[in-house]
Order: structure tokens, then sequence, then C-alpha cells
């Protein structure tokens, strides 16, 4: 896995990106629901907003998160809205969690992964839920690369583009499969369209701004430019 975007502002557009209208997890989450007492996990918890939207709306659960960056799970912990939440170092693709859990949320951070190392992350999930558990993964597929245009050198940019992201930018067509793979049954997914207007528009293209300066050294690398021959 190579995360491209990292830092402490990376953790602070991940909160704003939240807020946002295609990004919303009142409607991602809908129609979940905890039982008293439940263990969940965000895996990939980034800035601890999912943990902290948990905290707001299942106070009567166990909340943890783990993420590998340590900028990412200090400010997590910082903005935690309650004490007992708990932030965790660890690489979902060396293994299980130590502990058993409820609920494993994996949010945003699929298509990051190949296609195998996914794979070795969907059993590491399936081996640390409880006999009941349940999984769920958010993600986008294609991205960019949906985008319909007859700009050559646009074209030229997103192929390349792809072709030096190390993950999968369409990875959320397979994840089905993949948890079939691992063991997990009654697999179901549900597809939603992001389409930007107006202001949920502007909001993204202010997210795209960030997320260049996020991960500048991957696009210097990928597009042999400079900083000051992007502005």
């Amino acid at each position: 896995m190579s995360y491209i975007l990292k830092g402490l502002q990376e953790a602070k557009r991940l909160d704003e990106q939240s807020y946002g209208e295609m990004f919303s997890l009142n409607r991602e989450l809908a129609g979940l629901s905890f039982p008293r007492g439940s263990r969940l996990m965000d895996a990939g918890c980034g800035s601890g907003v999912l943990c902290r939207y948990l905290e707001e709306t299942a106070p009567d659960v166990v909340i943890h998160g783990a993420d590998l960056s340590r900028d990412s799970l200090s400010y997590a912990k910082t903005h935690r809205l309650r004490e007992d939440t708990t932030f965790i170092l660890h690489d979902i693709l060396k293994g299980p969690f130590e502990e058993k859990y409820d609920f494993i949320f994996n949010r945003l951070v699929a298509h990051h992964f190949s296609e195998s190392e996914l794979q070795r992350v969907c059993e590491n999930f399936y081996h640390s839920l409880s006999p009941e558990g349940r999984v769920l993964f958010i993600d986008t597929d294609g991205l960019f690369l949906n985008l319909g245009t007859t700009n050559k050198m646009l074209l030229e940019f997103m192929k390349k583009l792809n072709s030096h992201f190390q993950g999968n930018l369409q990875m959320g067509r397979i994840i089905p499969s993949l948890l079939k793979e691992s063991g997990f049954k009654n697999i179901s997914w549900r597809i939603d369209v992001m389409d930007f207007k107006k202001n949920s528009r502007e909001d993204e293209i202010k997210q795209w701004r960030m997320r260049f300066e996020s991960g500048l050294d991957f696009y210097v690398s990928c597009f042999g430019s400079s900083y000051r021959d992007w502005e």
C-alpha cells in the first residue's frame, strides 16, 4: 500500500471532505444500527471523523480506530469526543487485530491497495470479527478516470496518473468478489452516483486543490514537474 496523501494537513482535509454533500456520513451509513455494547473498529481511521460520527450517533457502543499514520492518530485522539474512544497504530495489511469486533469499517482506503493486498486485508478483517460480525467497505470506483473528455492532453495525463498510482482506482467494483473469496457470506452492495453540482462542485474543486498539495511529491514524480511549473 502506498498512501500518497499524508500529514496533518491531510487529516484536516479529510475532516472537511466528510462534511461535503457527496461524502456525507449520514448518507453513507443510512440504515445502520448497532446493539448496545457493540465493539466497532474504524480500520484506516485517518482524522477520526467516522469515529466522531459514531460517538455522536451511537453512544452505547465501544469505538476503536486504527491507522498507519501517527500524525492522523494524534489528530484523531486530540479531536475525539469521548475519552474511552481508543486509537491504535496498526497495519491492516500485516495481520488481524488483537481484539475481536462486531463491526469493522473501511472507508475510502481500499483503492490505495492492489487487488492482492486488499485480498489480504479482507482476510485479516474476517479473522478480526466476532461470530456474527460484519464489515463495511465504502470506496470510490473510477474517480477521475470516469471523466468524459475528448481533450487529448487531459486523457494522457489521466492515463499517466493511473499508471503511476500503486493502488487500484477501480477497486470498488471488485470488493464484493474479494469478500466472497475471503469467506464472507450474505454480501450486498449499493452504488451511489457522485454528481457534483453548485456548492458541492465548488467544495470538490477546493478538495482537489488540497489533494494536490498533500500529494505534491507523488505528482512531481509522475509528471516530472516542479511546484513552480504547476502554478
